[in-house]
């Protein structure tokens, strides 16, 4: 019996290493074209139309239906990991299934089957993705290169062709504006110093130093108040953390100290001026109506309530046809009216824009999964049993996930498939649930 098994075993070994070379590779294109088709896009440079925009495009369908049947693979070479995956990400999975089951009472049902499977489509590419990491500081690595590179292809564009990459408000690289820009801009500088605060060396720290020097150039570039904003506030978290990897509980706690004194003293500022939000408002940002988003957020409200529990149906609400665009109702008297048809897609209000496409309830479970796995990186992140390099990385997903959550006060990215910022957080929120994995081999490469 013994050397037939050891002839069988011959036999299938270089299978099972051919196999699992092919699974590499086939999880390394899915990362090339994620970060490509996320952060390029298959129309750099291009002005998509109304009737585009509800038509779809058919090279995007044919390149996101490539990345899909490429993460299918990944999956099933990663099952035991994709199983355990959808388990801890229930929650996230159960409000993508929702978006799709609005079908079921949306305005447009074409356009919410078409919306939905893209959402689905994108969501288990992520999952792949996170599925097949098994290194996540090498992932941190390659993401921080990937998103630097597209910053300098970004800047090269514009040198290239001001034209079309430089707007009267603000630089919009490759992109249709220059608030998706800012965004990229962002996250590479918050995924770029969390690399920093993981690194163990001065020539690691002094190169990564320099490889944020574009991004913050094109951040300024593109002028957008709150990416810019954004790229503070990240930074101040990846200090946090990188101060409490140093100090430990002790520094916690000072912080925790110092955040109570400083609400105390927001609370006290509030009494003095009777709660008047507007003077507050106007004090922190000096235009109390946001450029106008005022106006449209309270369009969306009164839309919104319409339909209070359900929505209209995910993706059903804007981009339907100038006929039907949702602005073409409205009675003069705002500028929203004067607007030229399709020019507005959004609430510019995340939660808004939500609750317009799949009802109050659902929004709050979506908000509350983002918040959960927030709340987890950063634990992790600070508490965690990994080495300084995977903490560093769960912290960077983390302050993702939470930035996301402030930015969706003024832009509309919360579970929005083909946005930048949604793709990478439903990564983060995947990569966040396999933080165990990741720590337990961080703890046997230690030994």
């Amino acid at each position: 019996m013994t050397p037939s098994i050891s002839i069988q075993t011959s036999v299938h070994a270089p299978r099972r290493e051919e196999a699992g070379v092919w699974a590499t590779r086939a999880h390394a294109g899915l990362v090339f074209a994620f970060l490509y088709y996320t952060f390029i896009g298959t129309h750099p440079l291009a002005d998509t139309s109304v009737s585009s925009r509800v038509d779809g495009s058919m090279i995007d369908r044919v390149f996101v239906l490539s990345m899909f049947a490429l993460a299918l693979f990944v999956l099933w070479g990663n099952r035991r990991t994709a199983l355990h995956g959808m388990i801890a990400n229930a929650p996230l999975l159960a409000v993508v299934s929702f978006c799709m089951a609005s079908i079921l009472w949306s305005d447009y049902p074409e356009l919410t089957l078409r919306r939905g499977l893209l959402l689905i489509f994108l969501t288990t590419i992520a999952k792949a993705i996170a599925a097949g990491l098994t290194d996540l500081r090498r992932f941190h690595t390659l993401l921080f290169a990937g998103l630097t590179a597209v910053v300098i292809v970004n800047l090269l564009a514009t040198a290239a062709a001001p034209h079309l990459a430089v707007t009267d408000i603000g630089v919009r690289g490759v992109y249709t504006q220059k608030n998706v820009a800012g965004i990229v801009a962002m996250m590479t500088i918050v995924i770029g110093a969390a690399w920093i605060a993981g690194a163990t060396g001065r020539r690691q720290i002094l190169l990564a130093a320099l490889a944020l020097a574009p991004a913050l150039l094109f951040l300024v570039l593109t002028r957008s108040k709150t990416s810019i904003n954004l790229a503070a506030g990240g930074l101040a978290i990846i200090a946090f953390f990188a101060m409490a990897e140093r100090y430990g509980a002790a520094f916690i706690l000072l912080a925790a100290s110092l955040g109570l004194t400083i609400c105390a003293g927001l609370l006290g500022l509030l009494l003095i001026i009777d709660f008047d939000t507007n003077i507050a408002l106007s004090s922190l940002f000096g235009d109390t109506t946001f450029t106008g988003r005022d106006e449209l957020w309270a369009f969306a409200g009164r839309e919104a309530e319409k339909r209070y529990w359900l929505g209209h149906g995910y993706g059903a609400f804007w981009d339907v046809g100038a006929v039907n665009d949702p602005l073409a109702r409205l009675e003069p008297g705002t500028w929203l009216a004067s607007v030229d048809i399709g020019t507005i897609n959004q609430a510019h209000h995340g939660y808004l824009e939500l609750w317009l496409h799949i009802g109050l309830p659902a929004t709050v479970a979506a908000t509350l999964t983002i918040i959960h796995g927030a709340a987890l990186g950063g634990w992790r992140a600070v508490m965690g049993r990994g080495s300084r390099q995977t903490r560093a990385a769960l912290g960077a997903f983390a302050a993702l996930l939470l930035l996301q959550l402030l930015h969706n006060f003024t832009e509309a990215t919360l579970f929005m498939r083909g946005a930048a910022f949604c793709s990478m957080a439903m990564l983060a929120m995947f990569v966040i649930a396999r933080a165990r994995d990741f720590e337990a081999a961080a703890e046997s490469r230690g030994r």
